[in-house]
């Protein structure tokens, strides 16, 4: 049997396409899979967190307590990396927070806390009780501040891309 020219190109393209079709499902199935190990891997660095919190409460030796920082900020790190993977996996922007309403929402929330805090603070008898939750408050005002730079900064940053 001959081929003509067409019936050839036709073979070829379909030939083409069923490759493409075949690699790319594999990469799917490849990305699929590390998105799943990834999942499982920032439930596992959240739970570590959890559970290096909840045990720094009891120990008194400073330089455990040190060791026990810098496990639960290394934690952080890898929640906040992996987060980002996983994002840019899903098709998500990893900067949707930057967002004047995301910040708006964000600051709402730490003054919520911070309004919280307080009315703990008020009915808190104990001294030891009512100091935590004083640093806690200076904490959350810190982080209103820092909140709020960072949607001036976003703003004239978007002033000066649009320009």
């Amino acid at each position: 049997m001959t081929w003509t020219f067409t019936q050839r190109s036709l073979f070829y393209l379909r030939y083409c396409y069923f490759i493409l079709i075949y690699l790319d499902s594999k990469k799917l199935n490849e990305e699929q899979k590390l998105y799943h190990l990834l999942k499982k891997q920032n439930e596992a660095e959240i739970h570590e967190i959890l559970h290096y919190s909840s045990q720094l409460k009891d120990i008194q030796n400073h330089l455990i307590r040190n060791y026990f920082h810098t496990l639960l900020t290394d934690g952080l790190k890898h929640v906040e990396y992996i987060s980002k993977i996983l994002a840019d996996i899903e098709g998500g922007s990893h900067v949707a927070y930057l967002t004047k309403q995301g910040i708006e929402n964000s600051i709402l929330e730490e003054e919520e806390s911070k309004n919280v805090l307080i009315d703990c603070l008020n009915l808190a008898q104990d001294v030891d009780t009512k100091e935590i939750l004083k640093s806690i408050i200076v904490d959350e005002e810190h982080h209103i501040k820092i909140l709020k730079h960072i949607y001036e900064l976003v703003q004239n940053y978007s002033k000066d891309s649009s320009s």
